[in-house]
């Protein structure tokens, strides 16, 4: 049951073999189509300590100091899609999770948690999970400098959530222009100065 997400009719929660519930397809999905809309109250990360433990861990962060958490004490559906190190789902925007590849029924739905997760400047919260996942890519433990790994930003270029994206693009040498502020990107092709 869903009250502040969306999710795919097509994708129904089950049980799963990667870890306790997951979200599976219940049909064929093709590539690119929208598999769910998270939904929640915005928090600063560090308001994380004032919910329930066990709401803690469906929390999604969709900024370096903001996270999306629970409307309530129970989990919605879309709080159920488990990580995996070869996903084959990822983000379209901060909170559209979109197949990465045509996707068959019966299939878990998955993506990268470190497709959204990085460190939070000045919190004392840190992201660390054993993972399990059984992918031949398997990390072993995920963390919240995944993100940098040149390998993960090969394979998930596209699917990023937009900050994390944004913060890529800046430890790579920023996108194509130069920065003259903090938020104006002047064209490679125009000089500081010049009309843009």
């Amino acid at each position: 049951m869903n009250s502040g997400s969306w999710l795919n009719p097509l994708l129904e929660k089950r049980c799963s073999g990667t870890e306790g519930c997951g979200i599976f397809a219940k049909a064929d999905i093709r590539k690119g189509e929208r598999l769910a809309i998270f939904g929640g109250r915005i928090m600063a990360i560090d308001d994380m300590y004032g919910i329930p433990a066990h709401m803690q861990r469906f929390t999604m962060q969709i900024e370096e100091r903001f996270v999306l958490g629970p409307v309530s004490d129970i989990p919605e559906d879309t709080d159920f899609f488990n990580h995996s190190c070869s996903p084959n789902s990822g983000f379209s925007g901060q909170v559209f999770l979109v197949a990465m590849r045509d996707i068959g029924a019966g299939e878990e739905i998955t993506f990268d948690y470190g497709m959204t997760v990085s460190e939070s400047v000045g919190s004392d919260m840190v992201f660390s999970m054993n993972c399990a996942c059984g992918s031949s890519l398997c990390r072993g433990t995920i963390t919240e400098d995944d993100w940098k790994l040149p390998e993960i930003q090969d394979r998930y270029r596209g699917y990023f959530s937009p900050y994390i994206q944004e913060k890529i693009d800046r430890m790579n040498g920023g996108p194509l222009g130069t920065m003259v502020g903090k938020d104006t990107i002047i064209p490679e092709d125009k000089e500081a100065g010049s009309p843009v």
